[in-house]
């Protein structure tokens, strides 16, 4: 009996007893005092562990496709109540808001007299609250011409507030779908779905419209041709196919996307003169419309996809297949009409330009783009 208590008090003071890792013991057992065997030692305090330096932690490793650090995303993101508070609380605000970033004209001439129109508030109702208004005599008759805040705008011939506009381009940008924009904003099917296609419709205009050439000396661009809506095994309902050329820059963001009709030389060199500087190495399988690339100004290797996925020079078409599995993820799932392939490519190509960045005040900036209010002035 008194044996027992006695072990009882030696097991109670053991367990007391701070552990202690002793050099013969790490040695043996090649584990460091921080770490018992491949994992945390309980019994250790936290304090003693080495902590990363503060360089290690916030370091970012750039992947192929130029990714950028998460910190950076968050402090660039402009968040929906910071976007209330700043622009949506008061209604002088927002359009003054709108002045500054070119969506509404900031001074307007009369298109009669050719006279700076006053800003004036309007007394129709109206949910803008302010006109364009120009007051003159003609003949000794008071004349007056008054003309929408709207138009010329992105706003022009919409039912929705400018208040409304603003806050549907906030959740777009933000990735949201048109039923979760929908459901957020409250509006019906019919206008959620023609100001998803009229924001479609700028991202177009910006990618096609001003393209930003790729490639260059020193520099590789991959190339490839894709079949977008074509069943898989002669499975699923039948969709009109739709081609799609298209490069990707092997160290960079650079890249392009284009809806053909068919796959010839006389088709894609033009496209990729257009979008590829001269100089470029470019890598592509062995498709005919490729042959003659060096005779164009531009370096060319082949990987050969029906014996090998790398050629000898280990050069692959890896980046600009992965480019497809991206683009076919972000189609819509449901509705998909060959003519609206564009638009659903430019969109695409918009969100990638621009991944990392903060979009909603990007796409806020080249709406005056698509929109120009400087023939208003």
């Amino acid at each position: 009996m008194e044996r027992n208590m006695k072990s009882k008090a030696t097991r109670v003071a053991n367990r007391k007893r701070p552990y202690k890792v002793t050099e013969t013991s790490e040695k043996a057992t090649g584990t460091s005092s921080n770490y018992h065997g491949h994992g945390y030692c309980p019994c250790v305090s936290h304090d003693v562990i080495p902590k990363k330096d503060a360089s290690c932690q916030t370091e970012h490793i750039v992947g192929s496709y130029h990714r950028r650090n998460i910190n950076e995303e968050k402090k660039s993101f402009v968040t929906y109540e910071q976007l209330r508070a700043e622009v949506l609380s008061d209604h002088g605000s927002l359009l003054e808001w709108c002045k500054d970033n070119n969506l509404i004209a900031s001074k307007r001439s009369c298109p009669d007299c050719g006279k700076d129109m006053k800003w004036q508030l309007a007394r129709d109702g109206r949910s803008d609250k302010y006109l364009w208004s120009c007051r003159r005599r003609v003949g000794g008759k008071q004349v007056s011409k008054e003309i929408s805040i709207r138009e010329g705008s992105i706003f022009e011939d919409s039912n929705l507030t400018i208040a409304e506009v603003i806050q549907f381009i906030y959740w777009w940008c933000c990735g949201l779908t048109q039923t979760q924009i929908k459901m957020q904003m409250g509006l019906n099917p019919t206008t959620t779905c023609s100001w998803h296609y009229k924001c479609r419709d700028i991202c177009e205009y910006l990618v096609m419209e001003k393209p930003e050439k790729n490639g260059g000396p020193g520099k590789v661009v991959q190339i490839d041709e894709s079949k977008i809506g074509k069943r898989k095994y002669n499975k699923g309902h039948l969709v009109e196919g739709q081609w799609v050329f298209g490069g990707i820059e092997e160290d960079g963001r650079g890249a392009f996307l284009v809806c053909v009709e068919e796959r010839s030389q006389a088709v894609l060199l033009p496209i990729i003169q257009k979008w590829i500087l001269p100089g470029t190495h470019i890598i592509s399988d062995g498709w005919k419309a490729y042959c003659n690339l060096k005779n164009y100004g531009y370096m060319h290797s082949v990987v050969n996809h029906s014996q090998e996925w790398k050629n000898d020079e280990g050069e692959t078409t890896n980046k600009i297949e992965g480019h497809w599995r991206q683009m076919k993820v972000h189609l819509p799932t449901h509705g998909r009409l060959k003519k609206h392939y564009p638009k659903y490519l430019g969109e695409f190509q918009y969100r990638y330009r621009y991944h990392g960045e903060n979009l909603f005040r990007q796409f806020i900036g080249d709406i005056s783009t698509a929109y120009p209010i400087c023939h208003l002035i």
